[in-house]
Parts: C-alpha cells; structure tokens; sequence
C-alpha cells in the first residue's frame, strides 16, 4: 500500500484509534455528523446488572476505520486525545495510514456477510502462501483475497487484508471461486 497525499477534498478510509473503549462511543459522534465509519464487531453475550444478554462488541480493541478527510476530522482530533491516527509503520513521519477504497469496501462486505469471520492480527497469517482469487456469485460477489487453508478450520478461506492492521478470513465455497 503506497501513501499518497490525500486531497483535501477527497474522501479516504484512515485506520484511526479510539483508546480506552471508547470505539462505538466514537461512531456515533462521527455518524451523528455525517461522517461514515466501520469498525469490525462480533456478537457476544455480556451480563448487565445481573442479565446476560447479546450484545455487539469491537472485533478489535481501540480500531476504527472512517471515511472521510483530514479536514473533516480535524474538530474530532482535537476535540478528543482518545480518537487519533495511525501511522505507517516504516514511513515518513505522520503518514496516516489510508486503505484503498476497494480493498476497504471488499473488507466491510466480508466482516458483514461472513457468518462468522475470523480476525487476524498482520503477523498471525501468511498471505504468500495463497492464491489471489475473486468471488464470483452469493453475498461476496466480486471481493477480491488471498484463498488460504487457515489452522484450526477445515475449510479454506478468502482473507482480506489491510496492511499492518488487520486480516478478515470468511469460509467460501469452492465453486464460487476465480483464481485472478
């Protein structure tokens, strides 16, 4: 992933951090303000005051990702020490770390459609082992990966990933396989 600046105008996917458990805290403030954002979530079972109950929880601890320009989100930045950047591991100082507009929505339509996907931080997985295919028909329609036998599954899986940030791997049928 090559860091381009971004036009200030044009709207880009930062990987952006919102410490201390204050993720879906920092959704709603951005969605109140017309900004978009996704960030990975799983269904739990939590107890509250005694009732257990399923709740939604952050996949990942502290990771955001928002659709939007520096500009835009300059108010939040400042507004809130919590909600920061992430940088580009090995770059020039302050590179914010930006996904491409596709592999991000091919990430988004994998952690929704999956049934249940599983999360993997940069290290955990070995993309080069795989081989780069599309999805061709179902819910994953034209999202692109890496296929991979992941251990502790059966099945092999399409794996999305986002540099030095995270990897989403979905079960998917062979006969809905494209080798690109």
């Amino acid at each position: 992933m090559q860091y381009t600046e971004p036009d200030n105008q044009q709207k880009v996917w930062y990987v952006m951090r919102s410490l201390y458990r204050t993720e879906l805290r920092t959704q709603a403030l951005l969605q109140k303000a017309g900004i978009r954002s996704f960030i990975p979530v799983k269904e739990t079972i939590v107890t509250s005051g005694g009732k257990r109950k399923r709740a939604k929880v952050p996949s990942v601890s502290n990771l955001i990702f928002v659709h939007s320009t520096q500009k835009e989100l300059s108010p939040f930045t400042g507004a809130d020490s919590r909600f920061q950047y992430t940088f580009r591991r090995g770059g020039l100082s302050n590179e914010p770390l930006i996904v491409p507009e596709r592999q991000m929505e091919d990430f988004i339509r994998v952690c929704e459609n999956a049934g249940r996907p599983l999360y993997f931080s940069p290290g955990e997985v070995n993309l080069a082992k795989g081989t780069r295919i599309r999805i061709i028909g179902g819910p994953l329609n034209g999202c692109e990966g890496i296929l991979l036998k992941v251990s502790g599954a059966r099945a092999k899986r399409l794996v999305v990933s986002i540099q030095d940030t995270l990897s989403v791997a979905a079960e998917v049928s062979p006969d809905l396989i494209e080798v690109i």
